[in-house]
């Protein structure tokens, strides 16, 4: 299991704009608001992409997994992954263990559920956590994915630096995104 650690720090608060949709908000509204949109869609989330997306979603999730090529003993962060197909796809393709972590509890509580109902209880755990400040130590982790939560997050350069810290040096990073994300985070 991949040792957890306390929550880093969030950065302070700002007065600053930060995207939501197609509107700017407080930096420190975004969060509430993300939980609140997620906590109404966590049981339908699936389906939602499935129609949003025509059904695209799984076949680049299909993808992404391929690209990781899971091994035995490879461990696995999916950071907004709360349904889990993710990291039960990579589980399922011979990887070593996966933590699933999600700011938000409907989320988790779904994927959490889902993996029961699969009966996939071991090698796999369920966290509520910030992509900002993960709950995990450092270099603790071979491979961390994430799809379409960047997009969500407040600050994508703190996510990012955080994504680096837990990554073990040599780790694959692997992203699907809607939204653009530039600098030199990585």
């Amino acid at each position: 299991m991949v040792p957890a650690m306390p929550s880093q720090p969030r950065p302070e608060p700002t007065s600053r704009l930060t995207d939501f949709g197609f509107q700017n908000v407080p930096e420190d509204e975004k969060v509430s608001l993300v939980r609140a949109v997620f906590d109404s869609v966590a049981p339908k989330y699936d389906l939602m992409n499935d129609l949003m997306s025509l059904g695209i979603h799984r076949l680049w999730k299909a993808a992404l997994i391929d690209r990781l090529n899971p091994r035995p003993g490879m461990r696995l962060l999916d950071v907004g992954g709360g349904t889990g197909d993710i990291a039960m796809s990579f589980l399922s393709r011979g990887g070593g263990h996966a933590v699933v972590c999600d700011i938000n509890r409907e989320m988790v509580a779904v994927g959490r559920d889902r993996a029961i109902d699969r009966g996939r209880l071991a090698d796999i755990a369920w966290t509520c956590g910030d992509a900002e400040a993960l709950p995990l130590a450092d270099a603790s982790v071979d491979a961390y994915t994430t799809a379409f939560c960047i997009r969500n997050v407040t600050r994508a350069e703190a996510a990012l630096a955080e994504a680096r810290r837990v990554l073990k040096p040599g780790g694959q990073f692997l992203c699907l995104e809607f939204s653009h994300v530039t600098g030199p985070f990585l």
